[in-house]
């Protein structure tokens, strides 16, 4: 019991020191509080409700009057295919605090194939006072589709003192392709004769932008062939910018060694422009001794507002890349007569000249000597021709071939005015001198087929690019005289084949385009083609279908190429050849 005893006694000491201890713990919180509370009454003092620390101050965004514009490289307004343009705005800050984490957020609500651009613009801070460019790039593709794009653009900042979305319209164009092309050259020379070796000639280029879209940074690169000199030095040409429909006239200075050798000259014109693929290169072949001309051709180019683009041209294509045949045959005859200029025929004017005639016999007379065999000492050829001038060479003519014995062949080309006597019918050849009132000089054309006739010759064909009717290529005979006549027919004699530009009461019609006669563009064609290998009765059907189709179209009147054969020779001429 005692040891019981002594254990509560020692219990009973130990106590008051639990005591002391909890309520010091006690008086060290309460101390605690009473500062925390002391310092929560002094900041409830401040003009903040937060206990952290103060709010930002706002900004007030707003756009720059006038600011709004739509930017382009060719400042057309538009957004064309392949192009780098620019929406652009001026922003400004006119609040009480920074503008944070701008962002400008742009859409396009058409969704146009071919047209991209960032939907999101990060443009950082603005400060109070300050202004921002903000520049929206759009990039346009080749795939650009022809429609109106509908821009939204909308600025944001990191506290929501953004601006509401703008909105701008503007066109996008598609691709329009351009295409540089040679469409047309020439050459000539100071002298006017042949090209020749060590004789300097010029070549002159037509370029053209015949495609729809314009073409940039079009070049020309004309490489030289050895021991052919370009005396201009300009083998390589930057022409720049050609608008749709815009030409370029280039000329190069020419000349060739006493080493050169070739029969021709070959030129490979390269170009080039801004995308390397719209073009077309073309290769120019001229020959030896062919004839030229002694004028240069003088052109402006300028652009066409219309997209109907017409190939500019020089000349006609039958008048350049003629055939060359080296051999000549020493029994054949050309006689060549283009009858232009009537004006000096009294009662007549120049409406009733016969446009391109003259340029008609002088391309034949190159055919004739380049392609058909025709030595130049056998070419008879006059332009212009007076009564007596036709006269005289018809009947030199007639007197060389019968001295031929037989052997001799005639290719007789005549491009002029043709008339019927009013009361017999009876066709002439009309020389320039000579008018409608008076045929009493004119030639009649049964006396041509006599005299032919009488020599006897292998062969004799007769090209006659003239009406008989009273209707000439520009119906200035008509004029002059009366109503279109149905001329008598007069028949080939002997070994004669008479090719005629139209049948009975016919016109013969110029082609425009090409700057000949209908006829006369067709026939010199088909020797192009041929180079001269063909048969009489091929060029027959070919000038039927080709000239009837074509003057239809051209001139809306009919025009039907006539043979008129020789009795002596109607079952063989189908079969003569040219070459």
């Amino acid at each position: 019991m005692e040891i019981k005893h002594n254990q509560n006694i020692t219990t009973m000491k130990k106590q008051p020191t639990i005591t002391i201890s909890i309520l010091m713990a006690v008086l060290l919180i309460g101390g605690m509080y009473q500062s925390f509370a002391q310092n929560v009454s002094k900041s409830s003092k401040s003009k903040f409700v937060s206990i952290t620390k103060d709010p930002p101050k706002p900004p007030y965004l707003e756009m720059v009057r006038n600011s709004l514009q739509f930017i382009d490289s060719d400042q057309n307004q538009a957004i064309d295919a392949n192009e780098q343009c620019y929406i652009k705005l001026q922003l400004a800050n006119n609040g009480q605090g920074a503008g944070l984490s701008l962002k400008g957020l742009v859409s396009e609500q058409n969704n146009i194939r071919g047209l991209s651009f960032d939907p999101v613009i990060n443009l950082g801070a603005l400060e109070v006072g300050q202004t921002m460019d903000v520049s929206i790039p759009l990039k346009a593709g080749l795939d650009l589709q022809e429609a109106k794009a509908s821009f939204s653009v909308k600025i944001t900042e990191a506290n929501g003192f953004g601006l509401d979305p703008v909105f701008i319209e503007v066109e996008t164009r598609a691709f329009r392709q351009p295409l540089v092309k040679v469409v047309d050259y020439q050459v000539s020379s100071e002298d006017g004769t042949t090209l020749e070796k060590r004789r300097p000639f010029t070549l002159q280029l037509l370029v053209q932008n015949v495609g729809q879209g314009t073409a940039k940074n079009v070049e020309v690169n004309l490489p030289i062939p050895d021991n052919v000199f370009c005396l201009s030095a300009n083998q390589y040409i930057h022409i720049g910018n050609l608008e749709a429909g815009e030409e370029k006239l280039i000329e190069f200075e020419m000349t060739t060694n006493n080493l050169y050798s070739s029969k021709t000259i070959p030129f490979e014109v390269d170009l080039s422009e801004n995308y390397r693929q719209y073009t077309e290169d073309r290769t120019i072949t001229l020959t030896m001794n062919q004839s030229i001309s002694n004028e240069k051709i003088k052109i402006k180019g300028a652009a066409m507002e219309e997209f109907d683009i017409k190939l500019a041209s020089l000349g006609s294509e039958v008048d350049k890349n003629i055939p060359y045949n080296p051999s000549k045959n020493p029994n054949r005859i050309a006689l060549i007569i283009g009858n232009e200029d009537y004006t000096q025929g009294g009662s007549l004017n120049a409406e009733i000249n016969v446009d391109y005639a003259r340029r008609d016999a002088q391309v034949f007379k190159e055919y004739a000597q380049n392609t058909l065999g025709v030595d130049a000492r056998n070419v008879h050829y006059l332009l212009d021709a007076s009564a007596g001038r036709m006269q005289k060479e018809i009947d030199l003519v007639v007197e060389i071939l019968k001295r031929m014995n037989g052997s001799g062949e005639l290719l007789f080309y005549y491009a002029g005015h043709g008339y019927p006597d009013e009361f017999t019918k009876v066709p002439y050849l009309v020389p320039v001198d000579v008018d409608a009132t008076n045929l009493s000089s004119a030639i009649r054309l049964k006396e041509v087929y006599d005299k032919l006739a009488a020599t006897r010759s292998k062969k004799i064909t007769l090209f006659l690019d003239a009406c008989f009717s009273g209707g000439g290529r520009n119906q200035g005979l008509l004029a002059a005289r009366g109503p279109i006549l149905k001329p008598k027919e007069d028949q080939a004699e002997g070994n004669m084949v008479v090719f005629a530009a139209s049948s009975e009461s016919q016109s013969a019609l110029p082609y425009h385009q090409e700057k000949h006669g209908m006829f006369t563009y067709f026939l010199l064609k088909k020797m192009q083609e041929s180079a001269g290998n063909l048969t009489y009765g091929e060029l027959a059907e070919y000038l039927k279908n080709r000239v009837g189709l074509e003057s239809l179209k051209e001139n809306q009147k009919t025009q039907d190429p006539n043979v008129n054969i020789s009795p002596a020779v109607i079952s063989q001429w189908e079969n003569w050849r040219f070459n």
